[in-house]
């Protein structure tokens, strides 16, 4: 590991989820310096800005390193399937021609997105995609719904693109 990737790491629940992208706590200032250096092009923070881990100006100070920056802030208490879906299929997209850092103030939020971006999105199986959430934190009740909530939504769009596929692949004529 190299000096700036050994700095990546301290920060407050990183997280390696691919080759394009990471996720953590919210970083410092020097921290999204170090992200910039390392070749992360567009940072998306979910994180609403009354947190007390919230940095003021991230939006202004993103700018000045040259990196793109998206928020999209989802609700600790009552977050979104609709949000989060937003969010991960933002994700998926940059992916391919980009990398991407995602943030919220402890990764707690991104952590939970992360777990279902593994199983749903990199196929990853549950008990791997469950135990890497788990050395961030234990989601609560709100956030276990909201996982199970999305989950079901992303097991029905898998279902129906596995239909669509079998309905014209040539077997399906033979």
């Amino acid at each position: 590991m190299n000096e700036i990737e050994t700095a990546l790491s301290h920060i407050e629940n990183f997280q390696f989820i691919h080759e394009h992208l990471f996720s953590s706590a919210q970083p410092t200032k020097a921290e999204l310096k170090l992200i910039k250096e390392y070749g992360i092009s567009t940072i998306i923070n979910v994180a609403v800005s009354d947190t007390e881990q919230y940095l003021e100006h991230e939006d202004k100070i993103c700018l000045d390193l040259g990196l793109n920056y998206i928020q999209l802030p989802i609700s600790w208490e009552t977050p979104s399937d609709d949000q989060c879906l937003l969010v991960l299929d933002m994700i998926d997209h940059l992916v391919e021609q980009q990398s991407v850092w995602v943030h919220c103030s402890q990764n707690f939020h991104v952590s939970s997105l992360m777990y279902l971006y593994r199983q749903y999105y990199m196929d990853m199986d549950m008990p791997t995609a469950q135990e890497l959430l788990h050395q961030i934190w234990e989601p609560n009740a709100t956030w276990t719904g909201l996982i199970h909530a999305v989950a079901l939504q992303l097991q029905g769009r898998k279902a129906t693109q596995e239909l669509q596929r079998s309905l014209i692949s040539p077997d399906h004529f033979a």
